[in-house]
């Protein structure tokens, strides 16, 4: 969230948990108001697990202070006593986002002097209102899917151009070795860039939860990873051959028809044409053509490979969201 978005946010969760708090005539309204501050997160799985694990620390909390009151006296003996107990445990149920909250509205029982259970039902009902009113206004979260899909699309369009340079490389060897390894660079940055944007888009589902982006900058990070390894051997490619005109229409075919649609299916259809055709050729007659051919069917099993995990990101995507945005080719 940005600072306006969270700060108005926090001011109308804590303004609506002072003001229910009031109504419902219960004491010290302001605790219900600290509550709903610390309970307005980054994101709406945040904020619910945390209203989760303080209601139940309230009851942890209660509890013991209920206990040391009772045996020690309402004192900063008792106190000292309650905390030395309570925050182990708190970290040891993984509680410990309701250790500040609760030992406040554990004070209330020392300024009372009294653990009854009118004083009991009140701490809670304040744990819960601001919990509750936190929770409220998170319902609304700005949506990052606009962001995410900008993200895709300057993706895709870096690699479609990566994959331009390598073709023309394997036939005009120009000097694009350098823009090829940048290009492999500012695409991992750019996924890391997405993937912080998906994981919270993600934890703003509460009830419908879609890893899809998240399973697309893996299996494009995957990708990019093959090509890394594809271009160390692209400089020793300089050899022209037949083999290597091939290779190079395949890499700028797989280029204009690179795209999230795509299942990569017809293009792993002309990697099986390119291995009958390198079983078929003439056996090199030179060490720098032997060496030229195996690099380049190095190449080509590498590049199978960065299709096949497009087809494999489509078998194993779920059939409800596979139907709803694509129409694969």
């Amino acid at each position: 969230m940005s600072i306006v978005q969270r700060t108005i946010k926090i001011v109308l969760a804590a303004l609506a948990s002072i003001l229910l708090a009031q109504l419902l005539n219960l004491q010290n309204p302001l605790a219900a108001g600290i509550v709903a501050i610390l309970s307005v997160l980054d994101t709406r799985k945040a904020s619910l697990n945390t209203a989760i694990a303080r209601f139940l620390s309230t009851l942890l909390a209660f509890a013991i202070a209920s206990l040391i009151f009772k045996l020690v006296g309402f004192n900063i003996y008792a106190f000292s006593l309650y905390l030395g107990l309570y925050v182990p445990l708190a970290y040891q149920f993984r509680l410990q986002d309701g250790i500040a909250p609760c030992s406040v509205l554990v004070t209330h029982f020392m300024i009372a002097e009294s653990i009854a259970w009118q004083w009991q039902l009140n701490g809670l009902m304040l744990m819960t209102i601001g919990a509750l009113m936190a929770l409220v206004f998170h319902i609304w979260m700005p949506s990052y899917a606009k962001q995410l899909e900008q993200l895709k699309e300057e993706i895709e369009c870096q690699m479609r151009d990566i994959l331009h340079m390598m073709g023309d490389a394997l036939t005009n060897t120009p000097d694009h070795f350098n823009e090829i390894h940048q290009g492999c660079r500012w695409l991992n940055h750019l996924l890391d860039q997405m993937k912080e944007i998906a994981l919270t888009e993600y934890d703003n589902q509460l009830f419908r939860n879609s890893d899809y982006f998240l399973n697309y900058i893996n299996m494009r990070r995957d990708q990019v990873h093959i090509m890394q390894h594809m271009t160390v051997n692209l400089p020793d490619l300089h050899l022209a051959t037949e083999s290597n005109n091939m290779m190079s229409q395949l890499f700028h075919l797989t280029a204009d028809e690179f795209n999230e649609l795509n299942t990569g299916t017809a293009l792993l259809d002309n990697i099986s044409q390119l291995y009958r055709v390198f079983r078929d050729s003439q056996l090199p007659t030179t060490r720098e053509e032997f060496e030229t051919r195996a690099l380049l069917f190095q190449m080509l099993t590498d590049f199978e490979r960065f299709l096949e995990v497009k087809r494999d990101f489509f078998v194993h995507m779920d059939p409800s969201t596979y139907q709803n945005r694509f129409v694969p080719k």
